[in-house]
């Protein structure tokens, strides 16, 4: 593994545990097994360690839409196979899942105070366009009632969002499955024909 994805991957498990108010560059290098100089040959601050985090995440999500798109299935299965992917990744990130909430905030909090680029907003506004491309896909092939494919986007993202707080808050994986089959027939079942 490159040293740079080294100390992203440190940095994720820092900050999760930690919080990235608390998280230090020390600690990101005693995570990664590497002297605290030698984060800082790939990275001059904390906030850029959190910026690398944010294009790390962000960068893998939109490319797994992307390669979603390019398959030769339906739209309803396309939504599926997001759906899917997107509870996958979250049981394998377990508790590093916290940082996505770090994540969010900072987001959030720069694009309300207008701080410039912002790389969530970015990756929400692309994920959300990516999605109103299958849908529209959906409506053309007959396989959607008609439907507004940016509300529908919008709507689906805030529902796999709460899918994630869902998998947080509710302990008992082993019934998680169930809810998560229900939860899914029941949104697709309400844009279907």
């Amino acid at each position: 593994m490159p040293k740079k994805h080294q100390i992203i991957e440190a940095a994720i498990r820092v900050f999760a545990r930690d919080g990235l108010e608390k998280g230090k560059i020390a600690d990101i290098a005693k995570e990664a097994g590497i002297g605290k100089g030698t984060v800082y040959e790939y990275f001059s601050s904390k906030a850029d360690v959190f910026k690398a985090i944010e294009e790390h995440v962000t960068t893998g999500m939109i490319d797994v839409v992307e390669e979603v798109l390019k398959k030769p299935v339906s739209a309803e299965e396309k939504l599926r196979l997001i759906f899917s992917i997107s509870v996958e990744h979250i049981n394998h990130m377990g508790d590093e899942l916290l940082i996505v909430t770090e994540l969010l905030v900072h987001g959030a909090r720069g694009h309300m105070f207008d701080e410039g680029a912002n790389t969530m907003v970015d990756m929400y506004s692309t994920y959300r366009e990516l999605v109103e491309t299958i849908l529209i896909e959906g409506l053309k092939n007959g396989e959607f009632r008609e439907l507004n494919p940016p509300g529908i986007a919008t709507l689906f993202l805030a529902f796999i969002d709460g899918i994630i707080w869902q998998y947080v808050f509710i302990k008992d994986t082993s019934n998680f499955k169930l809810l998560l089959d229900e939860a899914l027939e029941s949104f697709l079942k309400g844009i279907k024909l």
